[in-house]
């Protein structure tokens, strides 16, 4: 997993789904019926040699469409102009279904489309190479990535793996570990990992992670909330996946005519300065650990007037010894805008959030 982890790191909004955390005593009790029987006809491992299998697996490239699908029990938020923008953005990426094509081939060869109902956005790399287009205004973004900072721009669309490794970055001894039926993700035999949080305070009941049998991937994964374990919360999985290398033709691109092109400028040095203080200012920090570990940051309210005061008014106002604020309460996630600006997200009870924002100034 660690080759595939490159392709699509760090994603910015939905990181509170398994906050970094230490790695510590792993408590792993095989309970599953992961057997030779199952219809997958795969031979038994244990959560253990799962574990292990995802931490070391590798593959030189592959291709496939990912859909993800997001049913948070989100509060009732007024309707606002999306029009122009992708599926992939904040607001679409908690609810409803949305769909991804991905490309890779190696850490310098990446590719994913973000496909919508008005059109589509990609994100090319090749080389030292950035490209981003959306089809629906024509706008194309080229970068020359400097050699000291040279990851792929984020997505706002999560695949299996950036999930996973979220998931399993939570593992602690307040999680339970264990393994559950084999089943069949887009066409491939998969054993499935079940991590449950012991902590009661986090909003997550469960996650499962779907691994390829040969290839010790994660093909699919699916978080459930604590308190409705009957259905998904968030399914992020492969509808298809071809582990062949994909051609270099993927990853070539250059602008249709009449597009507008902007030019990223600037030597390698100075764009390597710009990114860095982009990205130390605006890195959040962790407040606690595992499962109930809480993300921080410093963010600029939204204006008072137009849709974004709409939804500020939409939330539910609350306040308290750390300050004044409003509350986005979902079945499986929290967030606190504080009205000095301040924002701390999880997938924890509100009284977690409280308890960070007293500390967090």
């Amino acid at each position: 997993m660690r080759s595939v982890n490159g392709v699509f790191t760090r994603h910015r909004y939905l990181r509170w789904l398994a906050p970094a955390a230490v790695v510590g005593v792993v408590v792993v009790v095989a309970t599953g019926s992961l057997s030779a029987q199952a219809s997958t006809n795969l031979p038994y491992r244990s959560a253990a040699q799962l574990l292990a299998a995802l931490e070391s697996s590798h593959v030189g490239g592959l291709s496939g469409t990912v859909v993800q699908k997001a049913a948070l029990g989100l509060p009732e938020l007024p309707s606002v102009d999306t029009s122009g923008q992708t599926g992939g953005t904040l607001l679409g990426l908690l609810s409803g279904s949305h769909t991804a094509r991905v490309w890779y081939s190696g850490e310098t060869k990446q590719r994913v489309a973000l496909l919508d109902s008005v059109g589509e956005t990609d994100i090319f790399r090749n080389g030292a190479d950035v490209w981003s287009w959306s089809s629906s205004t024509r706008v194309a973004s080229h970068t020359i990535l400097p050699a000291a900072n040279s990851k792929t721009p984020e997505t706002t669309t999560l695949t299996p793996d950036q999930l996973a490794t979220r998931a399993l970055a939570a593992i602690s001894p307040s999680t339970l570990v264990t393994t559950d039926s084999s089943r069949e993700v887009a066409g491939r035999a998969a054993y499935e990992l079940v991590l449950t949080p012991r902590d009661t305070s986090s909003r997550i009941g469960s996650v499962r992670i779907a691994v390829d049998g040969a290839k010790s991937v994660p093909l699919a994964v699916q978080v459930y909330a604590r308190n409705d374990l009957s259905k998904p919360a968030m399914d992020v999985s492969f509808t298809e996946i071809n582990f062949a290398v994909p051609d270099n033709s993927n990853f070539d691109w250059k602008p249709p005519s009449g597009a507008i092109v902007t030019q990223n400028s600037g030597t390698s040095k100075q764009a390597g300065k710009a990114i860095a203080a982009a990205s130390s200012s605006d890195e959040p920090s962790t407040i606690g650990s595992g499962w109930t570990s809480v993300l921080a940051t410093h963010a600029k309210l939204p204006a008072d007037s137009g849709n974004d005061s709409k939804l500020m008014a939409a939330l539910t106002p609350v306040k308290g010894a750390w300050g004044t604020g409003r509350l986005f309460d979902s079945k499986l996630m929290t967030v606190l805008l504080t009205n000095d600006g301040r924002v701390l997200a999880g997938a924890v009870d509100p009284s977690v959030l409280y308890a960070a924002a007293a500390t967090y100034k």
